[in-house]
């Protein structure tokens, strides 16, 4: 086992994280149920498939994570840095994602059902395929490309509540 892997595959939902160095870790299939991971650098880390529903990742660094098929509802992922990170499939119900920097994040086929995306940069987010329900997108800066992702209904939302970048 690789020492980037001693982590994989545990249960941390009661772990204080606050002196673990979680840069480029492996977390993956771990439990993290309710953690409090705010203001943290955790880039380059794996974290697929962790349970995170009801953590705290606000004003967290998450630059090339991989949380591929995630759960990570009820999550607080406000003002988190999320660039180039790996949300594919992931189940972000009622997530606040206020504030949160997005910028070519793959939220493909993800559950976005209740999530509250006031203020987030979109800048380049890949949403094919994920399902929307009672989104609020409410001065989110977005392009063109993203547009390109998102279904006729969800666009015309996009459209009257965000910026075009």
């Amino acid at each position: 086992m690789e020492p980037k892997d001693i982590f994989k595959k545990r249960n941390f939902s009661k772990v204080n994280f606050d002196y673990e160095k979680l840069i480029g870790r492996n977390l993956s299939n771990t439990n993290l149920k309710g953690v409090d991971l705010k203001n943290r650098d955790i880039h380059n880390a794996n974290l697929s498939g962790a349970d995170l529903s009801g953590a705290d990742l606000s004003d967290t660094i998450l630059f090339n994570v991989k949380l591929r098929g995630a759960d990570l509802q009820n999550v607080n992922l406000s003002n988190a840095k999320l660039w180039d990170t790996d949300l594919y499939g992931v189940d972000l119900t009622n997530a606040n994602i206020s504030g949160a920097d997005l910028f070519y994040a793959d939220l493909r086929n993800s559950d976005l059902r209740n999530v509250n995306l006031s203020g987030v940069n979109l800048r380049h987010t890949n949403f094919e395929g994920a399902t929307f329900t009672s989104i609020d997108f409410t001065n989110a800066n977005y392009d063109l490309d993203t547009l390109h992702t998102i279904s006729k209904d969800i666009k015309l939302i996009l459209e009257m509540q965000g910026n075009l970048w």
